[in-house]
């Protein structure tokens, strides 16, 4: 009969596995906050330095531009004329696209993987066409290349 109304080991077995089930709910709502304020962390990082170097490109486009007027102007003739595009290989240890868009005249970058990622940056240009093209970040050394005879602009 003693063992029927003993309720004290029922009581231990049953709070262990409530405590145990409770901490480990705890535990797996902790890290999943903490990987998603990281993620968060991370996509905030490659979007500002996605806007850099979008920024630094358009930029350069600019001077280009501004580059060919003053030339037209004055009567020089261009041969050529080509910068290096430094680039890294990757932001926030992932690859990355920089696309150029000729109809809204931006410039879009993002990972290769995430597209909560992508920024556009405008350009613009009044005495070239910018050729609508994407790089990607792992293929190396990257140019801004001008070909006079269309008055083109491409980036490879």
């Amino acid at each position: 009969m003693k063992l029927l109304k003993d309720e004290a080991a029922v009581s231990i077995s049953i709070g262990f596995i409530l405590t145990f089930v409770i901490s480990v709910i705890a535990v797996i709502t902790v890290l999943t906050a903490f990987y998603t304020l990281m993620d968060r962390a991370e996509q905030t990082v490659m979007r500002n330095e996605f806007r850099i170097h979008g920024n630094d490109i358009a930029m350069r486009i600019s001077s280009i531009d501004t580059m060919i007027s003053i030339m037209n102007n004055s009567g020089a003739s261009i041969v050529l004329l080509e910068y290096d595009l430094n680039l890294p290989d990757k932001i926030a240890g992932e690859h990355y696209s920089v696309s150029i868009v000729n109809s809204s005249q931006e410039i879009v970058l993002q990972s290769n993987d995430r597209t909560e990622t992508k920024v556009m940056i405008p350009y613009s240009t009044q005495n070239m066409r910018v050729v609508e093209n994407t790089i990607f970040s792992e293929a190396g050394t990257h140019y801004m290349i001008y070909n006079p005879t269309y008055r083109t602009l491409e980036i490879r």
